[in-house]
């Protein structure tokens, strides 16, 4: 996994300076193919994931509504992807968390799609879907359950922090916001694959 920590420090650091966009091209788009070398998925969900995840890094390369669209839907199948394998290693008993995260995500939702303006609806969407994502990994169970989970959370932090910093904030705060979106993003795609992947868990 060094390699992919390399990676993913390398990026963050670019993302926080400026003129490094097209260097970004090369360092950004690395990420999940490098997570995929070191931590190859072993469910079709987690390869959609990784996969939908890829083309969303690439899409908020650009800076337009369009390319901002063109990320969030890819983000969204990757949710999905994300969901549907983490639904296969629910266990009964284990839902007790799912009622405050789909309250706190149906908040996100109301607060960002209002902050959005015209893509208040699609924003409002994506929430929800990083919600369900992350519902499903509160209920998965197994020896990496705990990584996933707290792979799935920082997920949400990413995001929120993303959406904080493209709709709400301002100046320094929002500077502040974006330098945190990669570190947190690749921590939470580490923590989500080699949780899933450790030996012995439940397929």
């Amino acid at each position: 996994m060094k390699l992919y920590a390399v990676a993913a420090a390398v990026d963050s650091v670019m993302a926080t300076l400026n003129g490094t966009k097209n260097v970004r091209k090369v360092t950004k788009a690395a990420l999940m193919p490098t997570l995929a070398a070191t931590s190859p998925p072993r469910d079709p969900g987690m390869a959609v994931g990784l996969a939908g995840s890829w083309a969303g890094d690439v899409a908020l390369l650009g800076d337009s509504d369009r390319a901002f669209r063109t990320g969030l839907f890819s983000f969204l199948v990757a949710h999905v992807g994300y969901t549907a394998a983490l639904a296969r290693r629910s266990r009964p008993g284990s839902r007790r968390a799912v009622l405050p995260i789909v309250a706190a995500s149906a908040t996100g939702a109301a607060v960002f799609s209002r902050a959005a303006g015209p893509m208040g609806r699609p924003v409002a969407l994506y929430a929800l879907t990083l919600g369900t994502m992350v519902a499903a990994a509160s209920t998965a169970r197994g020896p990496g359950a705990r990584r996933v989970f707290g792979g799935a959370a920082l997920f949400a932090v990413s995001d929120a922090l993303l959406g904080a910093g493209r709709f709400v904030l301002k100046g320094q705060a929002a500077r502040a916001a974006a330098a945190g979106v990669m570190p947190t993003y690749a921590a939470a795609q580490w923590l989500i694959h080699t949780g899933f992947a450790r030996e012995g868990a439940p397929a």
